[in-house]
């Protein structure tokens, strides 16, 4: 499965995180899920679900899991059911990922599905992060307009986020099998133009709240007590009741050598960045006693919802492998088979298995549930 009329180098020069895109006729088949499956995993405990309703002008948001009855109880139009992380649960799903692999697959939030009848919508307002809006069955028409910040006024007390104001530059109905591209900030309103479905591939970025937030407390499990302010010559010159510039240079001067250490951000970020979106949810695990023993006639996979990332070290042959939050050590070679192949083979995976840290490495992701055997996770 790729992506069609699709040119990646140019996408990646002069579109991409710059000006919204259509591509028409993107995917040659949508059929993936059905109105009824979106429903039915909305009913589901752990899924992450919400129906947005508006009645001339009222919004209101229910969240899931919802009951078969709320949905036959819903008006014919003028509403849209989101399911977060469809490709968590739905291995039909998942393979559309593979045709986005031209970017960085840690950035990659999840694939949120939606559907909505005539009219359903969720109004004009924008999202912090990248998304291709996939269009499956029926048609939606989306307006896309001004480029906004945090500081976008919203309308006031809604339970949606609604933008006050909306200075639309460009409107485009897509159907079945096309795809728009929205950059992060840009305002956008979809609106249902017949009962349709809309799979949306977000890409999510670490917001500098999260980056000064956890690099500070990943910083400050490390310090000692002892390392303290120390007055100068030039600050001791300063009068008494003055701070001195010299003073506040130190200060900025230890925290900078505190919160700049490479390897502390290296193992922030990789755990912030393969963090399970959903920790809570119930795991498979695979006995890694009889690895070798089931590997030839049972597929290993990449456990749906675990994220894997990794980053190169000093040595050029080893890496740091992030999986679910947690650091693992391991050759460069079998952290990047790891995060980057699309089916994991088992000639290759027994060969890693041959070499003691690779084995250890395999044995640890097995044992958290990363990693799991087909057959375990879908007995």
């Amino acid at each position: 499965m790729k992506i069609h009329n699709f040119d990646v180098a140019d996408f990646l020069q002069n579109i991409w995180q710059q000006k919204p895109l259509v591509i028409r006729q993107g995917f040659e088949r949508v059929d993936w899920l059905e109105p009824d499956d979106l429903a039915g995993l909305a009913c589901e405990d752990g899924v992450e679900s919400r129906i947005i309703l508006n009645k001339q002008g009222a919004w209101s948001v229910e969240h899931g899991p919802f009951s078969e009855r709320r949905f036959s109880s819903l008006p014919e139009k003028d509403w849209t059911l989101l399911v977060q992380a469809v490709d968590q649960w739905v291995p039909e799903v998942s393979e559309i990922l593979q045709c986005f692999d031209f970017l960085p697959s840690w950035r990659l939030d999840d694939i949120m599905v939606s559907y909505a009848p005539i009219g359903g919508t969720v109004s004009q307002h924008f999202d912090f992060y990248d998304v291709f809006l996939i269009q499956g069955e029926g048609s939606r028409r989306w307006q896309i307009g001004q480029v906004c910040d945090a500081s976008s006024a919203l309308l006031p007390d809604t339970p949606v986020k609604i933008l006050q104001d909306f200075e639309v530059s460009m409107e485009v109905t897509l159907e079945p099998g096309d795809i728009l591209y929205i950059p992060a900030r840009f305002a956008h309103y979809g609106v249902s133009v017949e009962d349709s479905l809309t799979y949306s591939v977000g890409f999510r970025a670490p917001g500098i709240r999260d980056m000064v937030d956890g690099i500070c407390t990943a910083a400050l499990e490390g310090l000692p007590d002892d390392r303290r302010y120390q007055d100068t010559p030039d600050s001791l010159r300063a009068s008494s009741g003055e701070i001195p510039a010299s003073a506040v240079e130190q200060v900025r001067q230890m925290l900078l050598s505190a919160l700049s250490q490479p390897a502390l951000i290296q193992d922030w970020l990789g755990a912030f960045v393969t963090e399970r979106k959903y920790p809570d949810a119930e795991r498979v695990f695979s006995d890694g006693g009889d690895f070798i023993d089931r590997l030839p006639e049972e597929a290993l996979l990449r456990a749906p919802g675990s994220r894997f990332a990794y980053m190169s070290g000093s040595n050029p042959l080893q890496a740091r492998l992030f999986v679910d939050g947690e650091g693992y050590s391991c050759s460069l070679s079998l952290a990047n088979y790891l995060a980057e192949a699309k089916v994991l083979e088992a000639g290759e995976l027994l060969r890693f298995y041959q070499e003691p840290e690779s084995r250890r490495c395999l044995e640890a992701l097995l044992a958290s549930g990363a990693l799991v055997f087909e057959a375990d996770l879908y007995d």
